[in-house]
């Protein structure tokens, strides 16, 4: 009984600091799911502002050197092509103070180089590129000069370099007027100088088609094709992926997409270069990437670890104070309630704690026996009233001392009224074995005195009941006991007698009989 109101305290004290402590961990695995996603994505962000930065450098080279060529455009407004040789010189000067390796002037079909040769313009392979491109400015007049970016895998010329031609025509004319600036794309190189990804990532200056135009960094499955979009739908299952990508790239905004090639992972940011629809890829190896985002979590990480280990020690100390005080708290119940249980004259137990006990033994019990003794001092009141009641105390208080000593710690001896005890002994083997328990008793009797100073002999009657055969409550139990206690005062002092014995007595029986009167 004790050990459930132990256990159930314990229990309505643990499910409360359990529930909160799952609430904690919960609410600190939540801010560490959230702090991941916001680790990955700022270090999304930082790629992408790279991507951008790259974009803008690109941007602002190809920007400077067309800016350069539109006072040029200004002139063909006034000239309208009529000095021919003017045209050229201005063209030369263009080439050697800019970035351009080229810089053509065309009127109609014919084209005039910043050296002063001619050639016929619409023998360029990228001729009707131009040719869109100053329609589009057509399309749109508004008198002022406009540059549009071609590109050409082959210039066409001698040099047959890679370039991005600007275009640089006058809005609303149809001559055919225009102002071509060769920038070659070996020179977008020098814009990828950016060391900190040196070994995992590539760069690449892409048009919104797909092609690649130039390409640096490390070397890649994703650029062999020339094309990335080809390339993606040779690895299959990047349809969307592509289609999205290709979206942002018409509207002239970043984004990001994940790929996998040829066992190849990589992150990929793109950024709009701010003209033509071209954009700029980094393309970040995965690991890399992780390894990055778990660097930059590496803090927070260990700040959520510290703080759920603060959280179990805390739980696992309050949770040791808490059984300690159980435990300490149910010694002291204990003690108390032993204290309550036990008689102060003879430190025995008391007569609810013998019941109670014996009770809880039968209500236990499966299958074993046991005796129950009843046993009254034999003219005790003649002892208080001829020696007395000091001198009685004296006889059970040494009684109660003795009597434990020749018996199991087990066994329940206890004090039931003034004079009278019980002694229950449990899980006895048989009638053999009770016999040997009452001669055991009976031999105690011959030795015991008490008084500190006058030795008194006392003596005692016991009745005897056995479990389960004479009863199999207490109530029951005690009825028997008492009734073979009243056979053995009938026979005279210092008796033993077993319930039933008046009817049938074995001969270990008549022994303990004998053997009990003591003194004799």
């Amino acid at each position: 009984m004790r050990e459930r109101r132990i256990k159930a305290a314990v229990l309505q004290w643990f499910i409360p600091t359990c529930a909160l402590a799952i609430i904690i961990v919960a609410m600190l695995y939540h801010y560490s799911v959230e702090s991941s996603r916001l680790v990955a994505k700022d270090v999304d962000g930082m790629f992408a502002d790279a991507a951008c930065g790259y974009a803008d450098r690109m941007g602002y080279e190809l920007v400077r050197m067309s800016d350069a060529g539109k006072p040029f455009g200004y002139l063909m407004k006034g000239y309208i092509g009529s000095d021919k040789r003017f045209m050229a010189e201005m063209a030369e000067a263009l080439c050697y103070n800019t970035e351009a390796y080229e810089v053509i002037y065309t009127h109609g079909k014919e084209g005039f180089r910043h050296d002063g040769s001619r050639l016929a313009v619409t023998e360029l392979p990228y001729f009707a590129e131009i040719e869109d491109a100053m329609a589009e400015t057509e399309a749109n007049p508004s008198g002022d000069v406009a540059v549009r970016y071609v590109y050409a895998e082959n210039d066409g010329l001698e040099t047959g370099r890679k370039a991005i031609v600007a275009v640089i025509s006058v809005d609303g004319r149809t001559e055919g007027d225009a102002l071509l600036m060769y920038y070659p794309t070996e020179l977008l190189q020098g814009i990828f100088k950016e060391k900190s990804y040196d070994g995992h990532c590539f760069f690449a200056v892409m048009r919104k088609n797909g092609d690649i135009v130039e390409k640096a960094g490390v070397q890649s499955a994703f650029l062999e094709g020339g094309n990335l979009w080809e390339t993606l739908r040779k690895a299959g299952g990047y349809d969307t992926v592509i289609a999205d990508a290709a979206l942002h790239m018409e509207s002239r905004s970043g984004g990001s997409f994940h790929a996998e090639i040829e066992g190849e992972s990589r992150v990929c940011f793109f950024a709009p270069a701010g003209f033509g629809g071209w954009s700029v890829v980094i393309g970040i190896n995965q690991s890399y990437v992780d390894c990055v985002r778990n660097r930059e979590w590496k803090s927070t990480k260990e700040m959520v670890w510290q703080l759920l280990a603060a959280v179990f020690v805390f739980f696992g100390l309050v949770m040791v104070l808490n059984i300690f005080n159980k435990i300490k708290s149910g010694q002291e119940n204990r003690k108390l309630e032993e204290k309550a249980d036990t008689d102060l004259l003879t430190n025995l137990n008391n007569k609810l704690a013998t019941e109670r006990k014996i009770e809880e033994y039968i209500e236990k019990e499966q299958g074993g026996e046991a005796v129950l003794f009843i046993m009254d001092i034999d003219d005790f009141k003649k002892i208080n009233d001829t020696m007395g009641h000091a001198f009685g105390d004296e006889v059970l208080r040494t009684f109660g001392h003795s009597i434990k000593s020749i018996f199991r710690s087990s066994d329940i001896i206890g004090r039931v009224g003034g004079d009278e005890f019980i002694i229950f002994l449990k899980n006895l083997d048989g009638t053999e074995a009770m016999e040997k328990e009452a001669a055991k008793l009976a031999d105690f009797f011959k030795h015991f005195k008490a008084g500190e100073y006058v030795k008194y002999a006392a003596t005692a009657s016991i009745g005897a009941a056995s479990f389960p055969k004479d009863g199999r409550d207490f109530k029951t139990l005690y009825k028997a006991a008492d009734s073979a206690l009243y056979v053995a005062k009938k026979r005279g002092k210092k008796q033993l007698a077993f319930y039933g014995e008046e009817t049938s007595k074995s001969e270990g029986m008549k022994r303990v009989e004998a053997e009990s009167r003591i003194g004799d």
